[in-house]
């Protein structure tokens, strides 16, 4: 890295909703291209950020990371205040700092946390961050199903177009009189890894899939269940 230039790490929190993901994409909304286009303001050149993974079109984040090289002229706080400047009011960098050269937002990290919220009342005040499920479901099912996730597994047929092997170290189910979370962490997830879970999990709710048949639906033998939507899903934490 250049003398004149700086590695910067910032947390960002944005409501997915509007957005076509995370990643740069051709003539569409996405963060990455809003947080770049603010980035090209402030020093009147592209810099390109790296974010700590992708997140799909609607999905929202409480602890995205990114990082990018800058010119070292700005401190941290007034760069998070001028980035905040210049962004729509749907995205927020809540922390920024300077960060070693051999810090990279993706490659650092060693877990990621989602958290996936669905509700049991819909309403109209719920509708963009919460799946709204008008049926009952089992939690201890789900559970039971839950542990079949975990540890290294190939979680290729629960993705879309992306396949390997995820070590998934911890998943929880919580419920209230309102709500129930799904909060998963692994060291890296596929794309549409974490609807897949939810997907499954579910169905396991409803009682149409065993908690048996879970290594099935893992290696193909029996059909998948329906991915979960986008709006109940949360990038909450990366961890370094």
């Amino acid at each position: 890295m250049a003398k004149n230039l700086r590695n910067i790490k910032i947390i960002v929190e944005y409501d997915g909703t509007d957005f076509f993901g995370w990643q740069v994409q051709p003539k569409k909304r996405t963060v990455q291209g809003e947080i770049e286009k603010a980035l090209k303001i402030i020093f009147n050149k592209k810099i390109r950020i790296t974010g700590s993974g992708r997140t799909d079109a609607g999905v929202h984040a409480e602890g995205q990371v990114a990082s990018f090289a800058c010119p070292d002229k700005i401190p941290p706080e007034e760069l998070k205040n001028a980035i905040n400047g210049n962004i729509a009011n749907d995205v927020f960098v809540k922390k920024c700092k300077k960060v070693p050269e051999d810090f990279n937002a993706r490659f650092s990290a060693a877990s990621r946390i989602y958290r996936y919220q669905i509700v049991k009342k819909k309403s109209v005040f719920n509708r963009r961050y919460f799946y709204h499920v008008d049926y009952k479901l089992d939690i201890k099912r789900m559970k039971k199903a839950g542990k079949e996730l975990l540890g290294e597994k190939d979680f290729s047929n629960l993705a879309t177009k992306d396949e390997g092997k995820c070590i998934l170290k911890r998943l929880k189910i919580s419920e209230d009189e309102k709500n129930i979370y799904i909060e998963v962490e692994s060291n890296r997830f596929l794309r549409r890894m974490v609807r897949g879970i939810v997907g499954l999990l579910i169905e396991a709710g409803k009682g149409e899939v065993n908690p048996e048949e879970v290594k099935k639906i893992l290696s193909g033998k029996k059909k998948r269940a329906p991915v979960a939507p986008p709006e109940g899903l949360f990038l909450v934490k990366v961890k370094y």
